[in-house]
């Protein structure tokens, strides 16, 4: 296909169909810009770009063999701008495509217009996620991340007997059934019930199963 001094080459890689014919049809009624390929899979996104050298990638984050950002990573250099265009807006799936070099994230229901006006934005050198988005992303990162520290930490505190217990607990089970339940004397059960009471910071029963549900150690 040749190429136009003026025009801006777009790529898309997305496995649905549909989707790819709407991006498809709006692109092509751009005057300054030219589709130069489709693919819909990881691998052809891959061969593709490498073969026609667009100016954007427009790809979808979740592919059939992988992810959106995987085929990114996978690209030659000189790369070309990329812009995810997905319907998973999770913080995972976003910072994973930043992390791989987008300058933008868009969710499917972005009218046409806005996507094709993005395309250009990108090839100019914009990033296409707010600031104040990103500092927000960035800051729910990091509570995840401190949160799952926390997590692991207060499981590796846990022997095979406390956890035991904690999941009676968040039966509903009072300490006496669980006594009944494991074969233990009352004051056993309670000494333990102080323990947990203690690694998990809280001041009662219902306390700990709310707190041990939060990090995840039982079911909610």
């Amino acid at each position: 296909m040749s190429r136009s001094v003026d025009r801006l080459r777009v790529m898309v890689a997305d496995d649905h169909v549909m989707m790819v014919q709407a991006l498809l049809v709006a692109l092509s009624r751009e005057d300054d810009i030219d589709v130069v390929g489709t693919a819909g899979t990881v691998a052809e996104t891959v061969s593709r770009v490498a073969e026609t050298a667009p100016d954007v990638l427009l790809v979808d984050y979740h592919l059939p063999d992988g992810t959106g950002a995987e085929a990114v990573r996978r690209l030659a250099e000189p790369r070309p701008k990329v812009v995810f265009l997905s319907a998973d807006r999770s913080d995972d799936a976003v910072l994973a495509a930043l992390d791989a070099g987008a300058c933008g994230y868009l969710v499917k229901s972005e009218p046409l217009d806005r996507l094709v006006s993005a395309v250009r934005r990108a090839h100019e050198g914009e990033i296409l996620l707010q600031p104040a988005e990103l500092v927000s992303l960035l800051a729910r990162q990091r509570e995840r991340t401190r949160q799952e520290a926390v997590r692991r930490q207060v499981a590796e505190s846990l022997t095979a007997r406390e956890q035991e217990i904690l999941h009676l607990m968040a039966r509903g089970l009072d300490n006496r059934a669980i006594a009944e339940s494991l074969h233990l004397a009352l004051a056993t059960v309670r000494w333990y019930v102080q323990i947990l009471l203690e690694k998990l910071e809280v001041h009662s029963k219902l306390g700990a199963v709310v707190r041990a549900a939060e990090l995840g150690l039982v079911e909610r």
